[in-house]
């Protein structure tokens, strides 16, 4: 039970600082929107603890197992999905939200180090067994995959393709792509309207974009997509939602 309330205490104060983060660096207006949207995964993020307390120590040990094993999947293949995205137009480069998750990554790194010392001495005792082994390296294995994940994220760069945008991993079609616009009170901040691909997703994306090139940018996007008031779109939805 302590170890759920610390991970929901942290989640707290990670929510906070975020928070923090993003209206410093995209604007108070996106930063808000931000966090209404990022609701259905905060609420997950938050009984997620809960649910794996109650599958036991080798069913936890499982889902850490087919969780690893999925983000080493999903970070190896990305050569593959990005042939999917076309030729290169323009390489944005790391955003501000990027060179976050990297230091984000680094500290994970020191918490995974502090994990890894104590449970190696763990495994190495005179009692140890074959189960103890296993599962402690299952769980070291998670952690480092997860660190090395935020570190990946963090040195992805932002890049806009012939059949869409390239971002994190992943590539968003210019057919699931509605709008672009550019916020009010943080002209750099792009705002990208999504068709969302389940009830989790989100339908709007916000991207810090270098003053330099954001006139490419707009130049590039305005060739497969419409430009619309995306600012005003997500105030009026979000204001739906308060009621």
């Amino acid at each position: 039970m302590l170890g759920i309330v610390t991970f929901l205490l942290g989640l707290a104060i990670a929510l906070g600082l975020g928070y923090a983060i993003a209206r410093k660096i995209l604007g108070p207006q996106a930063a808000k929107r931000n966090l209404l949207y990022s609701a259905p995964w905060l609420i997950l993020g938050a009984l997620l603890p809960l649910l794996l307390s109650e599958a036991g120590r080798y069913g936890l040990i499982i889902l850490y197992a087919l969780y690893a094993g999925g983000v080493l999947i999903w970070l190896l293949s990305w050569p593959l999905r990005q042939r999917a995205a076309g030729a290169l137009l323009l390489e944005v480069g790391q955003t501000a939200q990027t060179r976050l998750l990297f230091w984000v990554g680094l500290g994970q790194v020191g918490v995974v180090i502090a994990m890894t010392l104590p449970l190696l001495d763990q495994l190495t005792g005179p009692f140890v067994t074959t189960g103890n082994i296993v599962s402690g390296i299952v769980k070291l294995s998670f952690w480092w995959i997860i660190a090395a994940l935020f570190i990946a994220l963090g040195r992805s760069k932002l890049e806009i393709r012939e059949n869409g945008l390239a971002y994190l991993y992943s590539w968003q079609p210019w057919e699931r792509i509605q709008a672009f616009g550019w916020d009010d009170d943080q002209p750099n901040t792009l705002i990208l309207k999504a068709i969302p691909r389940s009830f989790l997703s989100r339908r709007y994306l916000t991207l810090s974009i270098p003053k330099e090139i954001q006139s490419q940018v707009d130049a590039l996007l305005e060739a497969y997509l419409l430009e619309r008031d995306l600012a005003a779109e997500m105030d009026g939805e979000n204001s739906q939602v308060a009621k």
